[in-house]
């Protein structure tokens, strides 16, 4: 059987793929994300794929790698995760009452073959309050995340609406993953009578 491996330090991602019931090794990665740079906003599809290319290069096991990264767009500008409580609340302020753009890039790696592709989802805020976003800052939960929430957490109150894969945001494009796997000769549904193990 084809061995799993999922190169990502989140443990949303790692849930992800439990609830799927696959089985896999988690590894995660130390690659360096390089800043994004003017014009990458234009394209972000392309610069997430990079960083998930980065990171499944940096992977040291053996098997079929599963590398992923998370980013937010608005008005072309390329959102990562905040620097600091300041930078969460800023960048909240700013996409409150607006749409911004989700995209997840996704690379599988096997051996030296690389295969890259990409989801964007659409996501809407409702307005809230400066006090509201500043509670949610100290909850703490916007500072390891793209665009400073979790859309499965806390966060889940400023969504008004999403338009596309859900877990997209979240953090793994569920529906596209098995397709990509698929496309690579592993059908999730064939690990389910299987018992599910994660080893790291």
């Amino acid at each position: 059987m084809l061995r799993l491996v999922l190169a990502s330090a989140s443990p949303r991602r790692s849930q992800l793929l439990r609830d799927l019931g696959l089985s896999f090794t988690l590894a995660p990665t130390q690659a360096e994300e390089p800043a994004p740079v003017p014009g990458d906003g234009a394209q972000p599809h392309l610069y997430v794929e990079r960083l998930a290319r980065l990171k499944a290069e940096a992977c040291p096991e053996s098997g079929l790698i599963i590398a992923a990264d998370t980013v937010v767009v608005f008005e072309d500008e390329i959102l990562n995760k905040p620097r600091n409580p300041e930078d969460a609340f800023a960048m909240l302020s700013r996409l409150r009452g607006n749409t911004h753009r989700v995209l997840t890039g996704v690379c599988l790696r096997q051996g030296d073959q690389f295969h890259l592709e990409h989801e964007e989802t659409r996501v809407t805020f409702g307005n809230v309050s400066d006090e509201w976003i500043r509670a949610y800052v100290e909850t703490g939960e916007p500072l390891d995340k793209a665009g400073a929430y979790g859309a499965q957490g806390r966060g889940a109150l400023l969504v008004a609406r999403i338009e596309g894969d859900y877990f997209n945001v979240v953090g793994l494009p569920i529906f596209r993953l098995s397709k990509m796997l698929a496309a690579q000769g592993l059908d999730i549904s064939s690990q389910w009578n299987a018992k599910a193990e994660v080893t790291d």
